[in-house]
Order: structure tokens, then C-alpha cells, then sequence
């Protein structure tokens, strides 16, 4: 399902309209990988000429085409992104089931678990000097809440941040809990229905 969304284009300070896809199969992960290596490489060839230094984003390695080949057929496993003018500016895996709530108050109650998040390389201040579109790791996040909304489970999502993401959760208003060694130590965050009903307000 496709479904008309709104993406602010920092280059030109207007609003555009993007396009959010619920579901996306492996031949569309392969194109978005090979969108995003391509232009990671140029910027990492400039940064290398130019002798200044270039944050390679934590995500670089994620090879969208197999996540998605391996569980995107799964109704437990739904995909998203957001497109515009033909390329995805954002990507999204969520876990449905199986995953459960540690805030207080919330133990034990299911929640919508973000598996992989990752916003195009053009769009991260750490890759470019001006970055393209803003909202695009928002909206998708919203579309997690929604989800998890749209169970019955109020809005509890939660996810494991990789470090240059940390700010992020936590500045749209996620709790972030200790260092998960099952996760290679990365800190988990949480949404709790408070939190989501402020987030999509």
C-alpha cells in the first residue's frame, strides 16, 4: 500500500510530497542498496581527496536485499520506506510479535520491536554538509508507533540504538535503559503509551 506522506527539503526550505510503501520486496532493497553504496563511495572518494574527514555511518554495512529476502515475505516481519522522485530515503524492518515491554509499569506487555531504521546517506549530517530531506527516520518511526497501535499494543515500540542514533531516540522522547550484551552492548530504548500519544501529537 502506498500512501502520500510529507518530507521537508532542506536545500530548498519547501515541503514535499514523498511516498510512504508498507511493504517492499528484495528487488526494491537490492536498488536501494546499490543507490546508497554508490553515493557513499563518491562521498568517501571526495572526503579522501580532500583530506577531511568523513563519519561513515554505524548502518553502512546493512545489506537491505538480504534482510528482506531473508524475512520481509513474513507477516511478523513488516517493511516500509519512504520514496521520493523514485528513490528510498528511508528504510524500515519492525518484529511484531515476541518482543515485550521493560518500562515500569509496562513489563511484560507486547510492543512493536524496530529491527533496522536507517535514513538515506544524503540525508545524514554526518555524510553531508547539507543534507537533503528532514523527517524521514521521524515518519518512519511514527509508522512503527502506528503499528503498534493499529495491535492493540498502545503504542510501545522499542529498539536498539546504534551510537550515532542515540540522540535521536532520545530527543523525540524515548526512555533509554542500559547497554544490552545480547545486543553487542548497544543501549535499548523504549516508547511507553505516554510517550507515544506525546510523539505522535
Amino acid at each position: 500500500m502506498r500512501r502520500e506522506i510529507v518530507l521537508e527539503d532542506r536545500h530548498t526550505g519547501n515541503y514535499v510530497a514523498a511516498t510512504f510503501l508498507d511493504r517492499i520486496d528484495a528487488t526494491y532493497a537490492r536498488h536501494a542498496d546499490d543507490l546508497w553504496l554508490t553515493f557513499l563511495a563518491a562521498e568517501m572518494a571526495k572526503a579522501q581527496a580532500s583530506g577531511s574527514p568523513l563519519r561513515v555511518p554505524e548502518h553502512a554495512h546493512w545489506r537491505w536485499e538480504r534482510k528482506v529476502a531473508t524475512v520481509g515475505h513474513l507477516l511478523l516481519y513488516p517493511t516500509s520506506a519512504i520514496e521520493y522522485d523514485g528513490d528510498a530515503q528511508g528504510l524500515m524492518l519492525l518484529k511484531t510479535d515476541g518482543e515485550f515491554a521493560r518500562s515500569p509499569g509496562q513489563v511484560g506487555r507486547p510492543l512493536v520491536y524496530v529491527v533496522f531504521l536507517a535514513s538515506a546517506p544524503w540525508n545524514l549530517p554526518t555524510v553531508v554538509a547539507r543534507p537533503r530531506f528532514r523527517g524521514v527516520g521521524t515518519m518512519l518511526l511514527r509508522a512503527a508507533v502506528d503499528t503498534s497501535v493499529d495491535l492493540g499494543f498502545k503504542g510501545r515500540i522499542g529498539l536498539h540504538a546504534l551510537r550515532q542514533s542515540e540522540a535521536f531516540y532520545a530527543g523525540i522522547g524515548m526512555t533509554v535503559w542500559d547497554q544490552d550484551p545480547k545486543k553487542e552492548n548497544l543501549n535499548y530504548f523504549e516508547m511507553t503509551p505516554e510517550q507515544a500519544a506525546a510523539f505522535l501529537r
